[in-house]
């Protein structure tokens, strides 16, 4: 059951607690408020002859008087229930007054801890308007402590730009760690993420699993030198982590060298790799981790790198084909386009060659029919002479014969 810190516990009306799905720590605390019930039903073993008698036989006096008897009890452990239902209730209530108003006042604490950082530390907003704006390099190595960190996570969720983040060495703690495990649970654009040399433990370690478990960008995770175990002594991050590799299909590369795993969690991470297909790098060094398990971890390992071996295989026989096709289809497409270029040459030659010979033909016709023109003009002028000369010769016999006369 998720507490809302918004919602109002004063109106006795407000709340409505079902305890069966409270998480297990918050059920203790409630019941930790209710007296216990310490009544005990009738021992039918200390009743005499004649009580068992009277308990079951047919007489209709002893049947009303059991009867009545039965009534009263009935009654009475009614009003028992009924006020250890109000006692439930109140303490229900009385506890998770008590934990929002913690919850509240953390976020406060938390909230007034980073304006306060964000006041003394001037590159910490330059970085923060970076994240907002996309415009952040594609990697990023920052020195920056706990209270930085959680500023700078609630915005990270939302980043486009930057695909690898390295806070390694800045003793962060188990808060800060909560924090980046919530911009895994929203960004799948962060594809590597190094917190090397940290505080993180085992509260860490839970929150990374659970967001693990849904994340899709993130490849390349390294949390060595981190006490994740806190000393040996709580290995349920581990555990949560083991679960966590049976579902995740995106990490590739983990790295948890030198974190107090122990035998515990070389068992966990075994099983978890007993499901996993590609994981390809798991750092468990430094450890203690069992020789079996480490083994079971190297094999699990060796066969994850056999199958992503032998998909790049398929993938290069695949871009090899389509490198091959696309070549053959580059040369068919040279060889069209070289068809197609000479066969505009070609045409180009052929309407050259069409104009030339319709220019030569337009040269001979105008110069026939200059010829036709010049033949024209000469056979006019011959017929004008032979005229003329005939007129002449006309007007001389003309004036001939006057002089006869």
């Amino acid at each position: 059951m998720m507490m809302d810190p918004t919602q109002n516990f004063d109106d006795d009306d407000a709340l409505d607690i079902d305890l069966d799905k409270l998480p297990t720590d918050e059920k203790e605390a409630i019941m930790s408020h209710v007296t216990p019930d310490d009544s005990a039903p009738t021992d039918a073993f200390s009743l005499g002859q004649n009580d068992l008698r009277r308990e079951v036989s047919f007489f209709n006096d002893d049947a009303l008087r059991l009867q009545e008897e039965f009534d009263r009890e009935h009654v009475s452990e009614r009003d028992s229930r009924m006020k250890q239902k109000i006692q439930v209730g109140m303490a229900a209530k009385s506890y998770l007054r008590e934990t929002i108003k913690r919850k509240r006042e953390q976020m406060d604490t938390e909230l007034r801890e980073e304006i306060d950082e964000l006041a003394d530390n001037p590159k910490l907003e330059v970085w923060l308007d970076l994240v907002k704006a996309n415009t952040t390099p594609v990697e990023a190595l920052l020195r920056i402590n706990s209270v930085a960190t959680r500023a700078l996570s609630k915005v990270l969720q939302f980043n486009l730009g930057l695909r690898a983040l390295n806070l390694s060495g800045n003793h962060l703690n188990d808060m800060a760690g909560k924090a980046l495990a919530n911009v895994l649970r929203r960004n799948n654009t962060l594809v590597k993420l190094e917190v090397e040399g940290n505080n993180f433990g085992p509260a860490t370690v839970k929150e990374f699993a659970a967001a693990l478990t849904t994340n899709a960008g993130l490849t390349y995770l390294s949390l060595e030198s981190n006490p994740l175990t806190n000393d040996d002594n709580d290995y349920s991050g581990i555990a949560a982590l083991g679960t966590m590799l049976t579902t995740n299909s995106t990490l590739t590369s983990l790295n948890l060298w030198r974190t107090r795993l122990g035998i515990e969690g070389g068992k966990a991470l075994a099983k978890g790799m007993s499901e996993n297909k590609t994981m390809l790098c798991l750092d468990i060094g430094n450890n203690k981790v069992a020789l079996n398990d480490a083994m079971a971890i190297s094999k699990s390992l060796a066969d994850n790198l056999e199958r992503y071996d032998a998909v790049q295989r398929k993938k290069g026989e695949m871009k090899k084909g389509q490198i091959e096709a696309a070549e053959r289809a580059r040369k068919q497409h040279e060889e069209e386009r070289k068809q197609k270029e000479h066969e505009q040459w070609l045409e180009v030659r052929r309407v050259e060659r069409q104009c030339e010979r319709d220019r030569i033909e337009a040269e001979r016709q105008r110069k026939l029919k200059e010829e036709e023109d010049r033949q024209r003009q000469i056979s006019d002028r011959k017929a004008a002479e032979r005229a003329a000369q005939l007129e002449l010769e006309k007007k001389k016999k003309k004036k001939g014969g006057k002089k006869k006369k």
